[in-house]
C-alpha cells in the first residue's frame, strides 16, 4: 500500500502545483482586467462630463440666441405699434381739421 500511496501523493502534489500556477495566472489576468475596467470607467465618466458640459453650452447658446431674437421681434412690434399710433393720431388730427373747416 505504501508503494501505491507515494505515487498517488506525488501525482496529487503535482496536480495541486499545476492548479496553483493556473490560479496565479487567473489572478494576474483578473487584476489586468480590473485595471482595464477601471480605466474604461474613468474614461466613460470624463466623456459623460464632457457631454454634459457640451450640452449645457449648446443649450445656453441656443437660449441666448432665441432670447435675442425674441427681443428683436418685440422691438419691431413695438415700433410698428408706435408708427400705427402716430398714423392714427395724424389721421385723427386731419379729421379734426376737416370737421373744423366744414363747420366754418
Amino acid at each position: 500500500m505504501s508503494t501505491t500511496f507515494n505515487p498517488e501523493v506525488a501525482a496529487l502534489r503535482k496536480e495541486v502545483a499545476e492548479y496553483g500556477k493556473e490560479l496565479a495566472e487567473m489572478r494576474g489576468t483578473v487584476n489586468q482586467l480590473n485595471k482595464i475596467v477601471s480605466a474604461s470607467v474613468r474614461q466613460s465618466i470624463w466623456q459623460l462630463i464632457a457631454l454634459i458640459v457640451t450640452l449645457l453650452v449648446a443649450i445656453g447658446g441656443g437660449l441666448a440666441y432665441q432670447t435675442s431674437m425674441i427681443e428683436k421681434r418685440i422691438e419691431q412690434v413695438e415700433k410698428r405699434i408706435e408708427q400705427a399710433e402716430k398714423n392714427i393720431t395724424a389721421r385723427f388730427e386731419d379729421l379734426k381739421q376737416e370737421v373744423r373747416v366744414q363747420r366754418k
